[in-house]
């Protein structure tokens, strides 16, 4: 069996003149949701493997929030995930090692929603929030019954929960 946890990063401040748009960084809002979002995933009994995250200033501001609360032996900075596409995304998911047993990816729209989208629409849920959107800081996780994550997307997976910050009554507007 496989966890994977798609997070989006938390909201991160507009682009001053000039500013490449990697270089982002997080919010005050942004900061305040990645805690939320990582008390949420700590209660909910979500324990990582492995992280991956998009070498973006904003996701590893969201990374460095939710792994001083949720601790994760393994994390990974990997420049491919910046904008990765869903296809991109699906691809890196497969080539987790096979020991692994729970990873996060933290990254970017419009990937990760989509990709969260064709999961949740294959996925016998036991929780949804009824918002097709995957906001900032926005979080879902799904179990496969995969004994691989080459096989991970073969079989279908089950959404155990999805949650954002608003729905804990933390977060604004994405």
């Amino acid at each position: 069996m496989k966890d994977l946890v798609l997070l989006r990063h938390a909201k991160a401040l507009p682009a001053a003149a000039g500013q490449d748009d990697r270089d982002r960084p997080l919010a005050a809002r942004g900061r305040a949701d990645a805690a939320t979002m990582a008390g949420w995933l700590l209660g909910a009994g979500w324990r990582p493997d492995l992280v991956l995250c998009s070498a973006a200033t904003r996701t590893r501001e969201t990374l460095a929030i939710v792994g001083a609360t949720l601790p994760c032996p393994h994390r990974m900075e990997e420049p491919r995930l910046y904008l990765a596409s869903r296809g991109e995304l699906r691809a890196r998911i497969r080539a987790i090692e096979p020991g692994c047993g729970t990873a996060m990816i933290i990254g970017h729209n419009p990937g990760l929603e989509e990709l969260v989208a064709a999961l949740a629409a294959g996925a016998a849920s036991t929780h949804t929030d009824g918002d097709e959107r995957f906001p900032t800081a926005a979080a879902a996780w799904f179990r496969s019954p995969a004994l691989d994550w080459r096989s991970f997307f073969d079989v279908p997976a089950r959404l155990v929960a999805s949650m954002t910050p608003t729905r804990l009554g933390t977060g604004g507007p994405a």
